[in-house]
């Protein structure tokens, strides 16, 4: 079981995100976009905006 450490809301180990406040419980998360263990380096999840930021990233990276 994890406990968010923003609300103190319970929430199981398969859980990437609070439910209640919508803070990260774990630093590599079970991305559902991704479909694999993935560290986004986000606080909320951003759902399909990721594929966005990761663009954005790419972009500047070089």
């Amino acid at each position: 079981m994890k406990t968010c450490k923003e609300c103190g809301a319970k929430w199981s180990d398969n859980d990437n995100f609070c439910g209640k406040c919508s803070t990260k419980l774990s630093e590599v998360c079970n991305c559902w976009v991704k479909g694999k263990p993935y560290n986004c380096k986000q606080k909320v999840c951003p759902g399909y905006r990721l594929r966005i930021i990761e663009a954005n990233q790419d972009q500047t990276s070089f």
